[in-house]
């Protein structure tokens, strides 16, 4: 079981990763991208009368995902231990399983709501259902790590080189 949740955090890890480089990407892309990825239509028609705004929006996203990856990565040895590491995995992980369950439900009950967060979510397709999946493998992966508190691939902050040394 310890292996399957180490290896499903690392890949959430990845995800949240390259999810940040998306959001990086898409203000290089312009208004096409942000309607393709899926911004809210106001958020592309401000891109479009180029406005900074959704390009700040795009950072802060990426940012917080970068920070839901070195969570990820602290909970696996691979960097530095965060602060409150299990407590804030929990906390992505339930708020990213939440997301994925209230996504379908309000693009079926209240299509305006959905389509407020998300440019294609006003109603249940494909879209919806492909970032709800993406949501929910993520946040389980981030509530294996916050249950599973022994993940770490190697001793957090010691190379190799070091852990031979103090051998």
């Amino acid at each position: 079981m310890i292996r399957i949740a180490r290896w499903w955090l690392f890949a959430s890890g990845l995800l949240c990763v390259a999810g940040a480089l998306v959001h990086l990407a898409i203000p290089l892309g312009g208004p096409a991208w942000y309607n393709y990825w899926g911004a809210p239509h106001g958020l592309v028609a401000m891109a479009a009368a180029g406005l900074v705004r959704p390009a700040v929006t795009c950072v802060v996203i990426a940012c917080l995902l970068a920070i839901f990856a070195g969570y990820a990565f602290s909970a696996l040895g691979l960097v530095h231990r965060l602060p409150a590491e299990r407590l804030v995995l929990g906390i992505i992980g339930l708020g990213l399983v939440a997301h994925a369950v209230w996504l379908p439900i309000a693009a079926v009950k209240d299509p305006w709501a959905a389509g407020q967060t998300c440019g294609r979510c006003g109603s249940l397709n494909a879209f919806v259902v492909e970032m709800s999946a993406l949501c929910l493998f993520i946040g389980v992966g981030y509530l294996l790590g916050a249950w599973r508190p022994n993940l770490a691939i190697r001793p957090t902050g010691c190379s190799p080189a070091t852990r031979a040394r103090v051998s």
